[in-house]
């Protein structure tokens, strides 16, 4: 079983960030909330082990160490832990000192989730996020701490050879304002170039369908370059021998997120905080989304899933990832199949259904019409 523990606090909120976060709050509010994940961890029934947890949204390190030690403890107490568990922690690059990174490995953590988004400075300025200035100064203590702990392979840019050290993700966002065309493979390169302990990159795409400032639209690249800019950094990515396992994830071998693999593979899922939505045994769970009936722990609502309702969710999922077996897509609309074929948007490789690289900013719409 794998676990998400969702943390809702940012040390400031950025610009282009459409969800619900509490920035700035006070320490009491965190306390309050970390006691009562604490008691729901303590009162979940479920017996299975957990495999993989992944602490994120917004801004987990916003709590403690000491906060985020308790967490973990409470976990493993009451679920125990698969001897090759996988813990990320997702942060903004501000909380990483040398101090953090050799505590959080103490308390569990074996993999770091660090927020770049882009190298552009301007473009930083705008949406609320630190300069580069900042972010290199921040991935200079992590190479350091690398350094020491690790075995580095300098021939070819070759990641470092670590037994027991985290491992580590840098995220970056196309269409943001300010960032030229291309811009975003040369902050990639810079990075991969001048950071040999990256293993994972995520690649995602700015939400077109957000009210964000109106200016942002003549600020970025043009939406007609959007499959472009995507596909240059895809292709130099696995020149790089980072294979693309999701739409917006790219690993080393056996780097690959156990956590998003999971998701993506359906498996039972926990999820403690508000707004929670997870699935355990067939059954769909949500949280209330305000705090005072959270801390009452109710629940939204409880609903049992179909066969069809799992099997169209798994779906949504497996197309994301890999190809659809002829026993999954038989069952789905073969007209609106047969007419994307016929658009090169989906294939057909050894009697599996596959994606071209052509589907990727519709793969919403293709799902939602093949299913």
């Amino acid at each position: 079983m794998f676990c998400y523990i969702h943390i809702p606090f940012c040390q400031s909120r950025c610009k282009y960030c459409r969800f619900s976060t509490f920035a700035w709050k006070a320490d009491l509010d965190k306390e309050i909330y970390v006691n009562n994940l604490i008691g729901r961890i303590q009162n979940t029934e479920s017996q299975k082990k957990l495999n993989s947890i992944y602490f994120w949204w917004w801004t987990p390190t916003s709590l403690n160490n000491n906060q985020l030690e308790r967490i973990i403890s409470a976990l493993k107490n009451r679920f125990g832990f698969d001897d090759d568990i996988e813990i990320t922690l997702e942060t903004t690059i501000n909380n990483i000192t040398e101090e953090n990174l050799i505590i959080w490995q103490k308390i569990w953590f074996n993999r770091l989730s660090i927020w770049i988004q882009t190298l552009n400075n301007r473009s930083l300025k705008e949406i609320w996020r630190p300069v580069k200035e900042q972010i290199i100064n921040k991935l200079d203590i992590i190479e350091n701490l690398f350094r020491k702990n690790c075995h580095s392979l300098e021939e070819g840019n070759l990641p470092y050879i670590c037994t027991n050290w985290l491992s580590v993700s840098v995220d970056f966002i196309i269409w943001l304002p300010y960032v030229k065309k291309w811009e975003t493979l040369n902050d990639i390169k810079f990075i991969l170039k001048n950071y040999n302990f990256i293993n994972h990159i995520s690649l995602y795409m700015l939400e077109e369908y957000y009210d964000y400032p109106k200016k942002w639209q003549n600020l970025s690249i043009a939406e007609e370059d959007f499959l472009e800019e995507y596909l240059i950094c895809k292709n130099y990515l696995e020149k790089k021998w980072f294979k693309r396992y999701e739409l917006s994830n790219f690993a080393r071998a056996w780097f690959e997120c156990k956590h998003n693999k999971a998701y993506w593979n359906h498996e039972n899922m926990l999820a403690l905080w508000l707004w929670a939505h997870w699935f355990l045994d067939g059954i769909r769970y949500a949280n209330p989304d305000n705090f005072i009936d959270y801390y009452s722990w109710k629940l939204d609502y409880k609903e049992n899933l179909t066969k069809y309702d799992i099997f169209l969710e798994k779906v949504m999922f497996w197309i994301r990832t890999n190809w659809l077996e002829k026993e999954i897509y038989k069952n789905l609309n073969q007209e609106k199949i047969k007419y994307f074929v016929g658009q090169k948007l989906l294939d057909f490789q050894d009697d599996k259904l596959t994606l071209g690289d052509s589907w990727v900013t519709l793969i919403d719409y293709i799902i939602k019409e093949i299913v």
